[in-house]
């Protein structure tokens, strides 16, 4: 089963796809994808970033768990406790946002559960334990961050590497480009955060 938990920041719906995937909406991302059409499985959050009608809008068109505001989760921590037997779990919206803490408790909410992503209408987010091969696509910017030290080798990147030592410090790796229509990604040990990014969102990619 794919899960897609909708968090609601600098997302296009009508980018991303939604059939055959259990929907899950947190706190106002719920609200929007709710006006936005998207067909939800259950909203989930204490519901402090929106209104009572907003709320009461929720409870008429789909499941509600609410949350208590004092609780020792976060709103996207809890709802993944719902994602029994998950097959990749599709955090959208979780990078933007005003509240750069909830981003950063994404990351590490991400580092825990390797089948989790991050999506949102610029950028494609997911951890690497392994070598990988990846396509040119949409995506022009593709950075990799070391969350253990690995050693890198990149093939068909405007930036090759062959055997480097990469650091969890090292900040090297950021904005490469594929200049192939495949590029490899080699991993000995460690893993990598891998940052693909685009200026603009026009394919469904969920």
């Amino acid at each position: 089963m794919e899960y897609v938990l909708i968090i609601g920041h600098d997302i296009d719906f009508e980018a991303f796809n939604f059939k055959n995937k259990y929907v899950i909406g947190i706190d106002e991302g719920a609200y929007l994808a709710l006006k936005a059409g998207v067909k939800l499985d259950v909203a989930i959050g204490d519901f402090d970033s929106i209104d009572q009608d907003k709320l009461e809008y929720l409870k008429k068109n789909t499941k509600v768990i609410e949350l208590s505001a004092r609780k020792n989760d976060t709103d996207t921590g809890a709802a993944l406790k719902l994602c029994k037997g998950a097959s990749r779990i599709v955090l959208l919206g979780g990078i933007q946002g005003k509240r750069i803490e909830h981003f950063i408790a994404n990351l590490l909410l991400m580092e825990k559960n390797p089948k989790i992503e991050m999506l949102d209408n610029n950028s494609h987010m997911y951890i690497m334990d392994s070598s990988f091969s990846l396509k040119k696509t949409e995506y022009k910017f593709i950075s990799f961050f070391a969350l253990e030290d690995t050693i890198l080798t990149l093939e068909g990147f405007a930036y090759p590497l062959n055997k480097y030592y990469l650091k969890n410090t090292d900040p090297l790796t950021i904005s490469n480009e594929l200049i192939a229509k495949q590029g490899v990604v080699s991993l000995k040990g460690g893993r990598v955060l891998v940052i693909q990014s685009k200026e603009e969102a026009n394919e469904k990619v969920c």
